[in-house]
């Protein structure tokens, strides 16, 4: 009976784990190491890159709750007050429902319920968290920032330290289980990134084995604190469009043939989204501008700084095409390629001699 216990109890642990997501570790530890906040109000990040895997025979735990089953989730930064944070987090599911919390956290001391979410600016490794991590009153412990690598987040590399973490789901000194977890923060903010957690449990009751496999991932996908950066390659020759958008950007593509700009993006349904796209002008340029939004034409707002120009537009959140049309883009060969073609020729003629006419043996003429 005490497996039975056990099992069902850890199962509840693992659901409000996974409900919680951003939430989900409790905050209570203190540090005596000096910390740093590196959010500001205003500072804003959207997760969209969410998967969730589930099964279990264990009673009344067959299915999982609809609260599992999250199709986005965000979180702002509503105020910074010395090294208090006040966020509010926003959890969409898939059957439409939206929750919303807001939390606060003293990012130096670890007071509060802000949990893991964000964590101090400019860890490296070794450094700790002023933070237990906690599931329910038997398992809280402390860790460290395991190391610092090299990310895309929100389409752009950024610098995160990660924690790996392995804990044995123990009862009555007989392991049940294991849970295992890789949490990554930008570094230079402190702000999550990305979540991998995967739980799995196990018991025996009368002659009945029962068991409950769960995996979660969430991943940054849009946010404000930088831009997403898309890498055009021209004849050796680099260019850098940049989108600023609350949306999650994916499948950029440049069309030189047909002097166009493409992608796509994907937000929570019926909310308002935009992009302020920069365009280098030595890789493209309009007179006019064309912006589509599937294939629909739409308002936009142009200003420009000498080399870049800014197309601000809006649209709906859903999945969404976007194509920017311009009238002039880069040539695939420079113009100073077929002048050096030119010069090229002409040596290969000055280079060859003359032939000399042979002289006749009556001509007179010196």
């Amino acid at each position: 009976m005490k497996s039975q216990v056990y099992g069902k109890k850890n199962v509840s642990t693992a659901c409000v784990s996974a409900l919680l997501i951003i939430l989900m570790f409790s905050v209570v530890a203190a540090s005596a190491r000096t910390y740093s906040v590196g959010v500001k109000t205003g500072d804003w990040a959207g997760f969209g890159d969410i998967s969730f895997e589930w099964a279990s025979n264990m009673p009344g735990y067959e299915q999982p709750p609809f609260q599992m089953n999250m199709s986005w989730m965000d979180m702002e930064v509503l105020d910074v007050h010395n090294s208090n944070v006040t966020v509010r987090s926003t959890v969409i599911y898939k059957n439409g429902t939206k929750e919303t919390y807001v939390t606060w956290g003293d990012i130096v001391t670890g007071e509060g319920n802000l949990s893991t979410g964000i964590i101090p600016s400019n860890l490296g490794p070794g450094d700790p968290i002023p933070a237990n991590f906690t599931f329910g009153p038997e398992f809280s412990f402390k860790v460290s920032i395991n190391g610092t690598v090299t990310r895309r987040y929100a389409c752009a590399n950024r610098e995160v330290n990660y924690v790996n973490i392995t804990y044995p789901i123990v009862y009555d000194t007989v392991q049940f289980g294991t849970m295992n977890i890789s949490l990554y923060w930008d570094k230079k903010t402190g702000i999550a990134c990305e979540e991998i957690m995967s739980y799995a449990t196990s018991y025996t009751h009368d002659n009945m084995t029962y068991y409950m496999n769960m995996s979660i991932l969430w991943r940054m996908t849009a946010t404000n604190m930088w831009p997403a950066v898309f890498s055009v390659l021209i004849d050796g020759q680099e260019f850098n469009a940049v989108v600023e958008s609350n949306s999650t950007i994916s499948d950029f593509d440049f069309r030189q043939d047909q002097k166009e700009i493409r992608f796509s993006v994907t937000g929570p349904g019926g909310t308002a989204g935009f992009c302020n796209v920069s365009i280098p002008t030595d890789l493209m340029r309009g007179e006019p501008w064309v912006v589509l939004v599937d294939d629909v034409e739409r308002i936009y707002i142009k200003s420009s700084n000498g080399t870049h120009t800014f197309l601000y537009f809006t649209y709906t959140h859903t999945t969404r095409n976007i194509t920017i049309r311009g009238t002039w883009v880069v040539p695939e060969f420079p113009t100073l390629i077929p002048l050096l073609l030119v010069f090229a020729i002409l040596a290969v003629f000055i280079i060859i001699p003359k032939r000399r006419t042979p002289k006749h043996p009556f001509d007179t003429h010196n």
